[in-house]
This record gives C-alpha cells, structure tokens and sequence, in this order.
C-alpha cells in the first residue's frame, strides 16, 4: 500500500454568521484556500487529479456539485474534476480521508480535499426533509436532532451543567491564548470582504470566540433545547462561515514536483452508532483508527475532538482516557464555531500546526456525527 502525505492545509478565518462573509458567495468563498493551496507550493492546478469537498447542506448556493463549481471559478483548468461529499458535520474529514485511501489504493498521485459551509447563506437545515420518512421512523421512533441527543447523551453519561459550562469556558480561554500567540497563521488565508456600507476590508483571523467570555456569564446562560437541560449557547458550537483545503500527495508526487510534506495519514475509520444517542461515534471509531495504526490513546499526543456540544469531548475523554491537557488545547467548535461540512479538514490543518508547534509526532482527529456515525484520522508528523 502506498504512503498518503499531506503537503499543506490552508483554510479561511471562521466568519459569524451573518457577518464578514455575509456578501460573499459560498463558491467564491471556496476559491481563497483552493488558490492558495497551490500557490504556496508551487503546483500547477492542471497536476491535480481530483478535488473534494465537503458540505453539508448541498441546496441553493451549495447546490449543483459546488466543488466543481469551485474549481472552474478558481479559474483551474476544466479538465480537474471535483466532486462534493456528505457525510454531515464529518463532511470535510471524510473528504481527506476519501483523497487520502485513493493515493494509498495507487489511484491518485495528487489530490485536493477539503470542506465548505457558508451558513449564513445557506443556513443549517435548509437540506431537511428526510427525517418524514415513515420507514425510517419505523424503525428508529426514537431519532431526535442533535440538541436533544446531547442532552441525552449528557443525562445517560452523567454530564453536568457545571461540567459542560466549565468545558465551555475552557474552549475560549483556549482559542484566546492561541489567537494571542499567533499559532493559526500559518494555515490561515486571509479573506477580502465588503461592510454593509461597501468598504472594503480583509479578515485575517476567527472573529466568533468571545476573548471576555467567563465562567459565570455561561453559567447565567438558559438552555436552549431542554428546560432543565444542560446544553446552552455557551457550550454548544457557535455557527459560523468557513472553508479550507488540504493537498494530499503519494510519494510519487512528492518526488516529481519537488514537494515537502508536513505530515502522513496513519489510519481512519468510520463507524456507525446508535442513532437515538447519536453522538458517541467518536468513541468506537477512534478505537478502530487506533487500532489500525496499532497505537493506545496515550501515544497520541494531540486530540481534536470535534466540540459539537460540550458532552461529546467530555464522554470521549472518559472512555478513551484521555488527558484533557492534550485535548483541543487551541479551542475548538464552542469557540471557534464549527462550519460542518469544513470543520473536519479545519481540524486537520490544526492537529498538524499543533503537531510542529509542540514537535510531537502522533495526532487523532475525531467527529461525531448526525444520524448516529463516527469518523476518526491518525496523523503522524513528518
């Protein structure tokens, strides 16, 4: 089996929703890192294989194939493909993950993988519909959105509201320190836009965290999905507008185009879990993905485990016994914001800039996802 090496991830800030980004269209959005991507390293588009994009809510401005519609406005050459995936919020990490088995099976040389989700633009549930299929109600009468299941998951596995607010605070204190210290520019493109009155203005770093959040103010926070629940604004992922990209290469490649990577896909998995729960895929499949790479949860030396709501790193961490100094120690998706079709190649892009930051050697990237499913990448620095 050949090595898939991942050369760079670039991706945009994360934009509120509603903000910075609010005139820019989703494709056009999308040709920042896909330009970039390729610009820092030289490559000439036409050298690309393939291109791969995840998103989720795949209507409007999202419809018809955008990753293909991203690459001709890139202005690349029309004869690089693209195609768009979905497997919800693990959209983007399957992409990589997808470009990554292709150059390992000896398909592909170079690849292209990545996500979008502008959902200002095109906001979340847009795509709904599915969930009135009677069959699918036949057989799980139990299904609910993703808010209740955490509080589900949050009541099964003993979350408190004190712990998820705690885990709440921590992300922006987090990211804080991570935006203060200038560890995402290296990965980020910065992005031109228009203000309401049409000036002109870049942004250049993620404006959702809240530097002045405290502890208190999320405690004082009500929540949103149960009324004695656990899961508030405060502890659950921000919406945002976002997209990045990741160039995946074989060593083929790497040798003919004169490219360095910085780090090499170990293993992945994806898995299903119970759907009523819906949120502990995180854990199973980084068992499998740690198995695979023949690796115990202590060799990993960085964690990003997607903050869909404070329970689901919370749980992870129980069950897989991780130390919580090694967890998303820039922030993550209660920060940050989390642009589900993006956030996992986003995540990826930060494992390895935490990777040489810390010159560690191995990461594990995880995400829960809707529908009952999780997706799991080891990384190794190079």
């Amino acid at each position: 089996m050949s090595a898939a090496f991942i050369v760079d991830a670039v991706r945009t800030p994360r934009a509120r929703k509603k903000g910075r980004f609010a005139k820019i269209h989703p494709v056009d959005l999308f040709t920042y890192p896909l330009n970039e991507i390729v610009r820092r390293h030289n490559v000439d588009p036409s050298w690309v294989e393939d291109v791969l994009v995840g998103c989720v809510t795949q209507v409007g401005e999202q419809g018809w194939c955008v990753g293909r519609a991203a690459v001709l406005a890139a202005g690349w050459p029309f004869t690089v493909p693209a195609t768009t995936i979905n497997r919800l919020c693990g959209s983007g990490q399957q992409a990589v993950n997808f470009a990554a088995a292709s150059i390992q099976a000896g398909q592909y040389n170079l690849v292209v993988a990545g996500g979008l989700e502008h959902m200002t633009r095109v906001p979340m549930f847009s795509d709904a519909g599915g969930e009135e299929s009677l069959m699918l109600k036949h057989y799980h009468p139990d299904l609910v959105q993703q808010g209740l299941a955490a509080e589900i998951l949050a009541q099964e596995f003993t979350v408190t509201r004190e712990e998820a607010d705690n885990f709440g605070y921590l992300s922006q204190v987090h990211a804080k320190r991570a935006h203060l210290e200038g560890r995402f520019k290296k990965s980020i493109v910065p992005i031109p836009y228009k203000d309401d009155s049409g000036n002109d203005h870049v942004l250049w770093h993620d404006d959702n965290p809240r530097h002045d959040a405290s502890f208190e103010t999320l405690q004082s926070l009500k929540p949103v999905f149960k009324e004695d629940g656990v899961i508030t604004a405060g502890n659950a992922s921000a919406i945002v507008d976002g997209a990045a990209t990741v160039l995946l290469a074989s060593e083929k490649a790497l040798s003919e185009h004169n490219l360095k990577p910085r780090a090499r896909i170990v293993s992945q998995a994806v898995v299903g879990s119970p759907p009523r729960i819906m949120l502990t895929g995180p854990i199973e499949a980084s068992k499998q993905a740690l198995s695979k790479a023949n690796l115990l949860p202590h060799q990993i030396d960085v964690w990003e485990v997607n903050e869909a709501f404070a329970p689901v790193p919370l749980v992870a961490a129980r069950a897989l016994r991780i130390d919580q100094m090694k967890m998303n120690i820039n922030g993550g998706g209660i920060s940050l914001g989390h642009p589900l079709g993006a956030t996992g190649a986003m995540l990826i892009g930060m494992a390895i800039d935490e990777l040489e930051r810390s010159q560690k050697r191995y990461a594990l990237v995880t995400m829960c996802i809707g529908l009952g499913m999780g997706i799991a990448t080891v990384l190794e620095r190079v």
